[in-house]
């Protein structure tokens, strides 16, 4: 069996496993959004062990007993909240992919080159890097109170197939070399991007590329670091 059948294939079991995925979503409440859309906000001004449920429903304009009506626990609001940030966090990448998809469809070669690289580069943008080290460890938290509820897991699949889908789309136009390993440079790149949260450091640069300077896209790992590793900068504290 070829490389790209078994790549496809692949594809196709990951998009499949992300629709089989039980869904804890649930129907909110007008009350019940202010809740979860007030915890967002405190989450990015708190440690998750500062919150409590008398100063959320403060913030949120409700009573304390509207809040365990809709809610079994704080723990249940932030898994909800954890799950909206992601969806928030998401949103320009998902635009970005939906205009690569939309250029493959029209066979717009320079449409796709540049919404490609607006995915790939946003992913080391110091806004992509905040937004992660925010998220890692509410992802983390996330894991630990609600093991069984699947939704991360099931937008992990669907990001992820859905950029090998469409760079596989540009390999076979002919627009990315074939020799690449899309399924791989997607899992790489995510991993790398979403690592900075606990490895990140400025002189590393973007880790990742899709290079059209020969007019087909490569591709490519790379790093900014060229000197020894050994001699970045450590700023000390004093005092």
């Amino acid at each position: 069996m070829g490389r790209a059948l078994m790549e496809r294939l692949a594809v196709s079991f990951v998009l499949a496993m992300s629709g089989i995925s039980v869904s804890t979503d649930r129907s909110l409440t007008g009350g019940a959004t202010r809740v979860v859309d007030e915890m967002v906000v405190m989450l990015g001004e708190m440690e998750i062990h500062d919150i409590r449920v008398g100063e959320l429903a403060r913030r949120a304009g409700v009573a304390i007993p509207t809040i365990y009506y809709s809610f079994r626990s704080l723990n249940d609001i932030i898994a909800e909240a954890t799950v909206d940030l992601l969806h928030r966090f998401l949103v320009p990448y998902s635009e970005a992919l939906s205009d690569m998809e939309s250029a493959v469809q029209n066979d717009d070669v320079a449409k796709f080159q540049g919404a490609a690289l607006e995915f790939i580069e946003r992913g080391w943008s110091s806004e992509a890097n905040d937004g992660i080290h925010r998220l890692a460890p509410l992802i983390a938290y996330f894991r630990q109170i609600a093991p069984e509820d699947v939704r991360l897991r099931t937008v992990q699949a669907r990001e992820v197939a859905g950029l090998i889908s469409v760079l596989m789309s540009a390999q076979d136009k002919g627009w990315i070399e074939s020799a690449d390993d899309a399924t791989a440079f997607v899992i790489v790149h995510w991993t790398c991007v979403l690592g900075q949260a606990v490895f990140y450091h400025p002189s590393f640069g973007a880790l990742t590329t899709i290079d059209f300077s020969t007019g087909v896209g490569r591709l490519k790992y790379q790093t900014a670091l060229r000197s020894d590793i050994s001699q970045m900068s450590v700023t000390r504290r004093h005092g």
